[in-house]
């Protein structure tokens, strides 16, 4: 075993697999991204058996900060561990083989096959309102792994009851919000859908204010015309109006209906196919 990968266990309890899902969950809860290592093929003399895990989250750039559980150790882990740098930093997944004696100088001998899966968080989603259709869309684009945010200064609509998954944040300051959604405008999607149109010129004013950068998709909830009305006020008061063309109002990919489910499937649909052309956080 390499000195490198011995001083990372020797700071390191003995990790089970239920230690690394645990952490992985809790990980996954904070919005933390990590990649999960697996080994699914083990041939020959190997220091690992298929199902190995190792989980890393790219803290202390491979110094052992970030890192729970073992694949093998020695000059064969931290192979693992460059692998799992790449994979971290594409956001990827993929499979990798490693010949022990030939890639890693170790005399086992044997060959494994090794998984790299990464988790986190990769487009940014800001849902302003905390509506029926709001809470549905929630919902369907949880399994995304985006990051959502709810915005609503209202505590009982923007409740953990109605919103009670780890997938999404809760924000109940819409100054928040807009601050959010400029952190990182050209991986973030924001959709104005509050209970006032008032509130929603408000926001549409502020996330296109013209001295910080706008959101990479910015869509409004509401009909055709509830477009021409706030768009006319938009650029009334000021705005540039190519700025304000760029609202996509409705939002969504066609009428799937008017039940908040149904509208929230349309919208789904359309902000999971923008999402991929945006660049990640």
């Amino acid at each position: 075993m390499s000195k490198v990968v011995s001083e990372m266990r020797y700071h390191l309890p003995v990790a089970t697999d239920f230690d690394i899902l645990r952490r992985a969950t809790q990980l996954g809860d904070r919005g933390k991204p990590f990649v999960m290592i697996t080994v699914i093929s083990a041939k020959g003399s190997t220091p690992r058996n298929a199902g190995a895990k190792m989980l890393w989250t790219g803290d202390g750039d491979g110094t052992g900060a970030g890192l729970i559980g073992t694949v093998g150790g020695g000059q064969f882990e931290l192979l693992v561990l460059d692998a799992a740098r790449k994979h971290l930093k594409d956001r990827s997944r993929g499979t990798e083989h490693y010949i022990l004696g030939a890639d890693a100088d170790q005399c086992c001998g044997g060959a494994m096959d090794v998984f790299f899966e990464y988790h986190g968080r990769t487009q940014r989603i800001i849902i302003f309102g905390a509506g029926h259709v709001s809470r549905e869309l929630a919902y369907m684009l949880e399994p995304a792994g985006l990051d959502v945010v709810i915005a609503d200064d209202r505590p009982e609509w923007n409740s953990s009851d109605r919103f009670p998954s780890h997938a999404c944040r809760r924000i109940q300051d819409w100054d928040q919000a807009i601050r959010i959604a400029h952190e990182a405008p050209q991986s973030t999607l924001c959709c104005v859908m509050t209970c006032s149109h008032d509130t929603d010129f408000d926001l549409l004013r502020k996330l296109l204010a013209s001295h910080t950068p706008a959101p990479a998709f910015l869509g409004l909830i509401g009909s055709r015309s509830k477009r021409i009305c706030l768009f006319g006020r938009l650029v009334a008061a000021g705005l540039d109006d190519a700025a304000v063309q760029r609202i996509i109002c409705p939002i969504g990919i066609g009428d799937t209906g008017k039940e908040p489910r149904l509208v929230a499937v349309s919208m789904a649909a359309q902000l999971l196919l923008e999402a991929q052309k945006l660049p990640p956080l």
